[in-house]
């Protein structure tokens, strides 16, 4: 196995790069953050004192082009994705750990990926569950067959950050994660009181639907649920502390006496680094590492990323066509939301249609 320490560097120095920063340190011998950039230079200054990080740039190509880096991480803002990864893979570097969405629309998405593949750079998407060792539990157990054939998805996530193309992308990763490519999509948007409410209805590979309902519905943070029913069994997966999840099942040759409750299945930690709740970011950054070791494609690829865009994009195509059944792959290259919100047939709302931004 290499030993090789691989040098990183962080474009974007708010609170997710602050996560990335930590998470790369944890990995001590394996990877140095060596620099960090941002186009306000008193926050990268504060960032690289704060992690101890050698240079600090407030250009991202002189960053890119001086110091040689092998990782890249792209934690600015969901509209500001797309030029850091191509620049960072048009300057050589050989891995990227790039924030969700991936892009907007998929014609970026598509530029996205080309260029990774053009320089030969291993592309992941910070599609958290995949990385979080209770969720990859989960998807085990359903590959297994604990609850036999997988039937149904039923997706809920409620909260002001559950905005589709911002934490909604996690549980539309998830549901096709867990059942497959999806073949189409029915699906309806609701703005009104400020926020943006959808249902979306899929039908994936081998019969399986999914039924994903999100919105803004409060000021707190994100909430919901994550139903898998087979047929001989549920499995609910809840929030609980950070990433770490609530996870019960039901068994149909059970006894009704945990019919309510389910029975509870214990959390388990990182076997990487420790932690008891498990730290996706850290994981995140060693299945960096990983890939690069072994040269192979990252478990939550640029392609995954992909996907998971493509649905989320679907679902607003679905409205902006009258709630019409939209078949994939997506015909649509441009933002359907965007369409959407130039012609007024959404209104544009303040409740950050592409993360923390208002107005």
């Amino acid at each position: 196995m290499s030993k090789t320490n691989y040098r990183v560097g962080i474009i974007g120095c708010g609170s997710i790069g602050a996560y990335y920063a930590a998470a790369f340190q944890q990995l001590h011998d394996r990877a140095t953050v060596v620099a960090a950039c941002d186009i306000f230079e008193e926050k990268v200054n504060t960032f690289v004192e704060q992690f101890e990080i050698p240079s600090a740039y407030t250009d991202m190509q002189q960053m890119l082009t001086k110091e040689g880096l092998d990782i890249v991480g792209v934690t600015t803002h969901n509209r500001e994705h797309v030029e850091p990864t191509i620049a960072a893979a048009e300057a050589g570097a050989k891995a990227i750990l790039c924030e969700k969405p991936m892009a907007l629309n998929m014609r970026d998405a598509d530029r996205v990926i080309e260029a990774c593949e053009r320089f030969g750079t291993r592309l992941a998407i910070d599609h958290t569950m995949r990385f979080e060792p209770n969720w990859r539990r989960v998807k085990g157990m359903v590959d297994e067959g604990a609850i036999g054939t997988l039937l149904h998805i039923e997706v809920q996530n409620y909260g002001d950050t559950s905005t589709l193309l911002h934490n909604g992308t996690h549980s539309c990763d998830a549901i096709r994660w867990f059942g497959g490519d999806p073949e189409w999509v029915i699906a309806t948007v609701d703005r009104n009181n400020e926020r943006e409410r959808i249902m979306s209805f899929f039908g994936l590979n081998d019969g399986i639907t999914a039924l994903f309902m999100t919105g803004g519905h409060w000021n707190y943070r994100l909430d919901g649920c994550f139903i898998l029913e087979g047929s001989e069994g549920k499995i609910e997966v809840r929030p609980q502390r950070g990433w770490q999840p609530l996870i019960r099942i039901w068994k149909k040759d059970r006894e009704l006496g945990a019919f309510r409750e389910g029975e509870e299945i214990e959390a388990i930690g990182s076997e990487i680094i420790g932690d008891s709740t498990g730290n996706p970011p850290s994981e995140g950054a060693w299945e960096m590492v990983a890939c690069l070791d072994e040269d192979r494609e990252s478990i939550s690829s640029g392609y995954d990323g992909r996907a998971a865009l493509e649905m989320c994009l679907a679902a607003y195509e679905s409205e902006r066509l009258g709630r019409d059944k939209i078949t994939f792959p997506l015909t649509q290259k441009e933002s359907p939301l965007e369409l959407m919100l130039q012609s007024g047939q959404l209104p544009y709302i303040p409740a950050r249609e592409y993360g923390w931004e208002s107005g």
